[in-house]
């Protein structure tokens, strides 16, 4: 179980370290806040923690939690932070609370559920927007707003196949409809994989 901790890059040295919210299985790197404040995701029911790092006057560190909760998190990636708002895909082994919103208190604003399910996907911000998949066949254009899910466009753009349904491991995680690969966007053009494709798709205004 692994705490989490502030290192110094050059030494090695670590400067502070917080062990209220220790993960087995940590996927999703921790995201700078701001002012300070580092807010952390995982899935296997831990949720969130954001804590707030100070130095004190002598030169060392202290670490405050802010808050923790089990109601936003994500499994497999950091949270976007956009204008003061966390978005994450909160979605684990056995939650399936779709695409969430939360912000800098810890409040939870929305979640889809499973109207849609974004069940583990990919996602990243380009341009004021949100271009996410939803872990399985659909690709969306979604504008980030605390006050409710907003879909702009969706396009069914990925297929199944690759893991066996008879496989009881891989039925409980997704089966053959698993499709969690990273995106990436570079001069308009996404480049995303389903299982046995990679494609490139223009995105434009």
């Amino acid at each position: 179980m692994g705490r989490i901790v502030g290192i110094r890059p050059l030494t090695g040295e670590i400067l502070w370290d917080y062990n209220n919210w220790q993960n087995h299985i940590q996927v999703a790197s921790a995201l700078d806040a701001g002012e300070g404040r580092v807010l952390v995701v995982g899935g296997y029911e831990l949720g969130t923690a954001m804590i707030k790092v100070e130095k004190k006057a002598d030169g060392s560190y202290g670490v405050k939690e802010l808050f923790r909760h089990n109601d936003f998190g994500d499994h497999t990636k950091p949270p976007i932070l956009y204008n003061g708002y966390f978005y994450a895909q909160f979605s684990t082994n056995s939650k399936r609370d779709g695409l969430a919103c939360m912000d800098m208190d810890g409040k939870v604003m929305w979640k889809t559920m499973r109207d849609p399910l974004f069940d583990k996907g990919s996602m990243i911000l380009a341009e004021g927007l949100i271009i996410a998949t939803d872990g399985k066949t659909k690709l969306y254009l979604i504008e980030p707003d605390p006050s409710g899910f907003k879909p702009l466009a969706s396009a069914e753009l990925l297929k199944e196949g690759g893991t066996s349904t008879n496989d009881p491991i891989a039925s409980r995680v997704g089966g053959s409809s698993q499709n969690w690969g990273a995106m990436a966007l570079a001069d308009g053009k996404l480049l995303l994989r389903d299982q046995n494709r990679l494609m490139c798709v223009r995105i434009a205004k």
